[in-house]
């Protein structure tokens, strides 16, 4: 990266610390970008779902001696899924995390998503509500990480990002020194 870039990264990533940006705008762009361009490789997708999904929810059958009072609202983004084909399909379940870590700063998850045919979508959930937003990845994503606010009951996604495991870095959690920044908890490798 060159020092003019890192300089305007660190800002981005200062005032979002300090509260006079929202979290979305410091997502900086991966170093590995101009190597994907280069490999031929898909950009990563990195923290592109929408911040909030505008809902209308609708009684869908009327209960006799009631009066349905429909309603609207603006949920926030919450966590994302991972699927070999579309969601909704019957042979498209659930992906679980391949790797599964908990440090200090909450739980940090990664897939590995070997190539298939037809490829792998991914849904962005909201909560308070069922509603999702679903997208085809590129045919050569491979690799997928989130990152999880630890401060919630539930988990929230802080970061997550998508792309082929050769043009991303790998997660801040794994480049960690053994023993810094990290809790008694180890990485769980889940799956085959």
């Amino acid at each position: 990266m060159r020092p003019a870039a890192v300089a305007r990264s660190t800002l981005v990533l200062a005032a979002a610390i300090a509260g006079a940006l929202p979290a979305s705008a410091a997502s900086v762009p991966h170093a590995a970008a101009p190597a994907s361009a280069a490999s031929g490789a898909s950009p990563p997708l990195v923290d592109a779902c929408p911040a909030q999904l505008a809902v209308r929810q609708t009684v869908s059958e009327p209960v006799a001696g009631w009066t349905p009072l429909n309603q609207q609202g603006s949920y926030p983004f919450q966590r994302v899924a991972f699927f070999p084909g579309a969601p909704g399909d019957a042979a498209a379940s659930l992906i679980v995390p391949t790797v599964e870590y908990k440090g200090l700063t909450g739980l940090h998850d990664r897939w590995e998503l070997p190539r298939r045919a037809g490829g792998y979508w991914m849904t962005c959930g909201y909560g308070n509500t069922t509603a999702t937003m679903a997208r085809k990845l590129a045919d050569d994503v491979d690799f997928c990480q989130a990152d999880y606010d630890g401060r919630f009951i539930t988990l929230v996604v802080k970061h997550w990002s998508c792309g082929n495991k050769r043009t991303m870095p790998l997660p801040a959690w794994e480049r960690a020194a053994p023993g810094k920044g990290k809790s008694a908890t180890p990485a769980v490798r889940r799956g085959g």
